[in-house]
């Protein structure tokens, strides 16, 4: 079941207008989340939301960590 929903997030991802992207950037998981990019930025600093990887003062996320958020929530 959790597999299906991811997959299902993935491709919703994709037509969003990310399926050539690799990684996304905070104000592109806040335009999928529909919420701030700020909300993004404090959830990273806070360790909480979907999981990141932190590249100097930038965060960065995978569509399928993205997919998982989703599906967990």
């Amino acid at each position: 079941m959790e597999r299906e929903s991811i997959d299902k997030y993935l491709k919703d991802i994709d037509e969003l207008g990310y399926e050539k992207a690799l990684t996304l950037d905070s104000n592109d998981v806040a335009k999928i989340l529909r919420i701030k990019t700020r909300t993004v930025v404090n959830w990273a600093k806070g360790n909480i939301g979907p999981k990141c990887k932190r590249v100097g003062k930038s965060y960065f996320y995978t569509k399928r960590d993205i997919a998982e958020f989703l599906a967990q929530n």
